[in-house]
């Protein structure tokens, strides 16, 4: 499905009316976003989806999928928000939230792939997820001039990729794209002119499914990354 300033219009005036899939699928696609649609500017005291993800929870508590989403928005959260200087409380509060939700997940569904991995994340960081290559996804590099900081978008969807990546593509930063397959190595392609291809490569599997987390291999080191946009500094 096309996403432009439309769908998002219609989707935020079902949502603000109550209807919390329209919520949910709003924060969802605000998740990709670097900031708000009006141009208020990252950090924020919240992150784009994170108030329509909890709307959508308030009307329906038992929506796993907007559960995960922002346990997994929430948890991407803590490392930043600790490096910014924010308050031990207040990244407890997020971590304890993050946990809250997926455990209220897997209480209904234990097989539920994206709370197990985002509970064993949070639980055991420095070995969870070795062995998680069943998804197929994007992921997008961005490193701006100033040297300050990177970001990273992370999608499994190629029309996503493209509508979420034109503020990275617009900010004179050094791309690079990777395709990660469960079959394959990671494959990266570097974009001159901040272009992404007119066709991007298919990828085969199951898509990395929303809310999910991903350990990377990066410069030698593993970290752990999240579907959706995610600064680094």
């Amino acid at each position: 499905m096309v996403i432009d300033e439309n769908r998002l219009a219609a989707l935020h005036n079902e949502a603000i009316t109550g209807n919390p899939e329209a919520a949910r699928e709003l924060g969802r696609l605000l998740c990709l976003l670097p900031d708000e649609p009006d141009g208020e500017a990252w950090p924020l005291p919240h992150w784009p989806g994170e108030p329509w993800l909890r709307a959508a929870l308030t009307a329906r508590p038992d929506d796993a999928s907007a559960a995960v989403l922002l346990a997994g928005v929430l948890a991407q959260q803590i490392e930043l928000r600790y490096v910014l200087g924010d308050p031990d409380s207040a990244i407890a509060r997020r971590q304890g939230e993050a946990l809250h939700l997926y455990r209220a997940v897997l209480r209904t569904d234990p097989d539920h792939p994206t709370a197990r991995a985002g509970l064993e994340v949070l639980r055991r960081p420095a070995t969870a997820l070795t062995s998680d290559d069943a998804y197929s996804y994007y992921r997008l590099d961005a490193a701006f001039p100033d040297g300050a900081h990177t970001a990273r978008l992370i999608t499994a969807e190629p029309h996503e990729l493209r509508w979420a990546a034109r503020p990275l593509l617009t900010a004179d930063a050094a791309l690079s794209l990777t395709l990660h397959t469960p079959a394959d190595k990671p494959h990266t392609l570097q974009l001159p002119g901040g272009l992404l291809p007119a066709d991007l490569p298919e990828l085969p599997g199951p898509a990395l499914p929303p809310g999910h987390p991903v350990r990377l291999t990066l410069d030698g080191s593993e970290v752990i990354a999240y579907y959706g946009y995610g600064p680094i500094l």
